[in-house]
């Protein structure tokens, strides 16, 4: 069964690619182009996501800062930060995202990551 995810990324490219790998893979995903607007439709039913992807250099706020965010309306929230290679040292530093991704990354790589956050999210919920 689809799970749903919050995508936040401010490349159409990449937000298009990535759409169509989770939505093949029978998730409901959505969308968001700026941190502003993923907080907002988090905020608004943070018990509805089962999973945020996010990256690191979103344009409108950092995607550490988002994290925090995201953390604080909802504790148990699994995660996924992309970045580039400047940003790994700082995603590795955190201890509350295990889920990582390097950009680019493969639509391959990506579906392991989200397969592997979630099978521990529904893991975790059963303990």
């Amino acid at each position: 069964m689809g799970k749903r995810i919050l995508f936040v990324d401010g490349d159409a490219t990449i937000i298009e690619a990535v759409n169509t790998m989770l939505e093949g893979m029978g998730h409901n995903v959505q969308l968001e182009t700026t941190g502003g607007d993923a907080l907002t439709a988090f905020s608004g039913k943070p018990a509805e996501f089962d999973l945020i992807i996010t990256d690191l250099g979103m344009p409108d706020i950092s995607g550490l800062l988002l994290v925090d965010k995201f953390l604080k309306m909802r504790a148990n929230i699994p995660i996924v930060l992309l970045t580039g290679v400047d940003g790994q040292a700082q995603c590795k530093a955190r201890n509350d995202v295990r889920w990582f991704g390097m950009k680019p990354i493969s639509l391959t790589a990506l579906a392991e990551t989200v397969e592997s956050a979630l099978l521990s999210a529904a893991e975790q919920s059963l303990t």
